[in-house]
């Protein structure tokens, strides 16, 4: 007898915990509704993390979109009395088209030049800057692997 007690309370328990939380995702966190219970402002639905491009600190003309991380065990960077250049290498889960447009768009902005590209499975830009030189080679990821993004700068002193 205590055993069917004991299992129509736990199938209660188990009732009244599924009902509130179907109840509670009636009303979204950031509604107007919602907001007018807790007194809060509602946020507008674009409260996302939006990435800002950024330079590196040693290519102060070279553009790099925010969603792109630097992989640092994949780079290497050289500084001479005469010459500055390396290999810089970035990924990130961005569409390889989206990227060719950054890139021709910024380093156009900061004073590059486009002197060619190659567009197969991977993408080849190339960028000249008086003396200096920048290619940038795009690898796609597919659609679960990440965009890796390699560039390789020359810049004379």
């Amino acid at each position: 007898m205590q055993k069917t007690a004991f299992t129509s309370s736990v199938k209660i328990y188990l009732a009244l915990i599924t009902a509130l939380l179907i109840l509670s995702g009636c009303l979204p966190m950031n509604s107007p509704e919602a907001s007018a219970d807790n007194g809060h402002e509602a946020q507008p639905a674009a409260a996302t993390i939006e990435f800002e491009p950024y330079y590196p600190a040693d290519f102060r003309d070279l553009l790099i979109p925010g969603e792109l991380v630097w992989n640092r065990e994949k780079s290497v960077s050289l500084n001479t009395d005469s010459f500055d250049g390396g290999i810089l290498n970035f990924s990130g889960r961005v569409e390889v088209t989206s990227l060719m447009e950054f890139f021709a768009n910024g380093m156009k902005n900061d004073g590059w030049a486009a002197v060619g590209s190659i567009k197969s499975k991977d993408v080849l830009l190339a960028f000249t800057k008086g003396n200096n030189s920048c290619m940038i080679k795009i690898v796609d990821g597919g659609p679960i692997g990440k965009t890796d993004v390699s560039i390789y700068i020359a810049k004379s002193k």
